[in-house]
């Protein structure tokens, strides 16, 4: 199905297994929202702080792991993040405490940044140039372990063993793959151009293409992880669902991410990955709208499934994108898209909380229909100056 050199082909199954492990550890706050507003009295607001820290940690995480892969490689950086994440994850959600959550929280972030970087620049790195399969691949990956985790949650609230032991089990596992990683022979990827930090440091902040990158991924991870995190909350107060309904639709949600990931991992072979971004935010954008529209739980639920479909793979085919157009200096420059995103994870989610804490929650999701327009015309930009990129270096070869 794909073409992995054979050396590097444990490396990659071992990148696969934690990045579902990754999706488990990231919707398992969003699945058991409800509970935690409910049991430890938060406001969205004080909610909002807590989810906020952890994408501060992330959008942290990701431009210091850009940079630190050229002069620490790839295993130490998701050692010492996995690390973190084992930490923040024993202890969180062990009182209600908004600002040790929010220490905490901040420390699984930290983890999950670096979790990112490492295995999106290994991933360009085994790539075939031009293509982005590889790259769907391992983020549809992500997405079985977002489908799973809000499963576990209801298991084990089912099992009444109680919410927050999903928190105990995750970073057992994370501390069980730091090990692991301290084993894993990275230095098969290949070494690294020495110019690469000259070029992150001189030019790279500087590129349209990257710029225009950090910008959509920006929108697209604000947007994505807002609606899996506040989904479940929604059933909650706007249907009046039930606590493990509320978890289901946040596996729901994924499904419809897996099902467009794994999509269009088998089926798009093309090197113009930027378009299809732009087809797939356009239906995100108008199920969105279909699912705030609908006033029963069940058509509202393939409103956000669809929304999902959406989602599914604008982050693996711009960082693809990110990963074709620079051939030196693809750590920082993976670094910096990603922290795009872990900018949009912790800003909009924040004002997410505020609109609902005022306005109520099934209006502040409106925040992210704005948001939605705002990242296709984004994709529009960057799909025609890719464009004339392609148009140029044509005619220069000809």
């Amino acid at each position: 199905m794909f073409h992995i050199e054979k050396n590097l082909r444990f490396i990659f199954l071992v990148l696969l297994l934690n990045f579902i492990l990754f999706g488990i550890s990231l919707t398992i706050i969003g699945a058991t929202l409800p509970k935690i507003i409910a049991d430890f009295q938060w406001s969205y607001i004080a909610t909002g702080i807590v989810l906020s820290a952890g994408s501060i940690g992330y959008f942290i995480s990701s431009f210091v792991a850009g940079i630190l892969l050229h002069r620490l490689g790839p295993k130490k950086v998701i050692v010492i993040g996995m690390g973190l994440q084992f930490i923040g994850l024993l202890f969180f959600a062990s009182t209600p405490i908004v600002l040790l959550n929010m220490l905490l929280n901040l420390m699984i972030g930290f983890g999950g940044g670096g979790t990112e970087v490492v295995v999106n620049y290994s991933m360009v790195k085994m790539e075939r140039r031009g293509q982005s399969r590889l790259m769907n691949f391992m983020h549809a990956a992500f997405s079985v372990g977002a489908v799973v985790g809000p499963y576990m949650v209801i298991m084990l609230m089912n099992a009444e063993l109680g919410w927050t032991m999903i928190y105990r089990i995750m970073s057992f596992v994370s501390l069980v793959m730091a090990v692991i990683f301290l084993f894993l022979p990275f230095s098969r990827l290949g070494g690294e151009d020495k110019s690469e930090e000259k070029v992150s440091n001189v030019s790279l902040i500087r590129d349209p293409v990257l710029i225009l990158s950090f910008i959509i991924l920006l929108i697209y991870v604000g947007s994505e992880l807002g609606v899996s995190n506040w989904v479940s909350e929604y059933y909650v107060k706007f249907f009046n669902s039930s606590a493990n309904v509320g978890a289901l639709m946040v596996s729901i949600f994924w499904i419809g991410l897996l099902a467009g990931r794994l999509g269009t991992s088998i089926i798009y072979h093309g090197s113009r990955p930027e378009a299809v971004a732009l087809v797939l935010a356009s239906t995100c954008t108008v199920a969105l709208i279909f699912a705030l529209m609908m006033k029963t739980p069940i058509i509202a639920g393939i409103g956000f499934c669809i929304a999902g479909l959406g989602y599914s793979a604008i982050y693996p085919l711009i960082m693809a994108l990110v990963g074709r157009h620079f051939i030196s200096a693809q750590g920082a420059a993976v670094g910096f898209a990603a922290t795009g995103g872990g900018i949009g994870s912790f800003v909009f989610p924040f004002i997410m909380a505020a609109i609902s804490n005022v306005l109520g929650i099934r209006k502040g999701f409106f925040f992210y229909i704005a948001l939605n327009i705002l990242m296709v015309g984004f994709i529009l930009i960057i799909i025609n100056y890719t464009g004339k990129l392609i148009k140029r270096d044509s005619e220069r070869s000809a």
